[in-house]
């Protein structure tokens, strides 16, 4: 790898796709699918530090059916952790952590980039300045014959089984996956 700086990046959001009955007042739906992060994992490569926070959801997203059977949350359950965080209140820590270097995520350019784009505008907060790398497109055109799920990737690149959709084990088994990436050269699939 070069001197280029990695975090791996991960989120599960509340799956509620309120874009067909938005409320107007609150000026941040823009008649797009909006995503509200209720969990935030990152492992920050340079010094392998891991950060993990529980994010409360706005209460719109409490109204619609979650995605539950993916990561297993149940609203009102969840709605009692006593470990929940305003996403503004983690903000600072998350702009500094991916601040002039590149992000790294599973499906970022569909997913995890627009998450944190739509949760900084609804906000109104300025986006961190990074770079972003979408491991699921490097799979996907290194490995055209394999599944290209980061639950997939695991069993056949390693052999492993782990707890998909939480997000501190997926930016767990990101972080190999990534490193395995960047050990086998490119050019070999050309």
């Amino acid at each position: 790898m070069s001197d280029e700086k990695y975090v791996i990046l991960d989120f599960e959001t509340t799956g509620a796709n309120i874009t067909e009955n938005p409320d107007r007042k609150l000026g941040y739906f823009k008649g797009k699918k909006w995503y509200d992060p209720i969990e935030l994992a990152l492992i920050d490569l340079s010094s392998q530090k891991e950060y993990h926070w529980f994010i409360k959801p706005h209460k719109d997203f409490l109204k619609h059916k979650w995605a539950t059977d993916i990561h297993g949350y149940e609203p009102n359950q969840f709605m009692e952790r006593d470990d929940l965080h305003e996403f503004k209140d983690i903000y600072g820590e998350i702009s500094r952590i991916l601040t002039g270097k590149t992000a790294v995520a599973h499906n970022a350019f569909r997913f995890d980039k627009e998450v944190l784009s739509q949760t900084c505008e609804k906000y109104n907060l300025l986006q961190p300045l990074c770079k972003w790398r979408d491991t699921k497109q490097e799979v996907k055109k290194r490995y055209p014959d394999m599944s290209a799920t980061q639950e997939d990737i695991a069993k056949w690149m390693f052999d492993e089984e782990y707890k998909a959709h939480s997000a501190l084990e997926d930016v767990r088994m990101l972080s190999k996956i990534f490193n395995k990436l960047n050990q086998t050269p490119s050019w070999i699939f050309v």
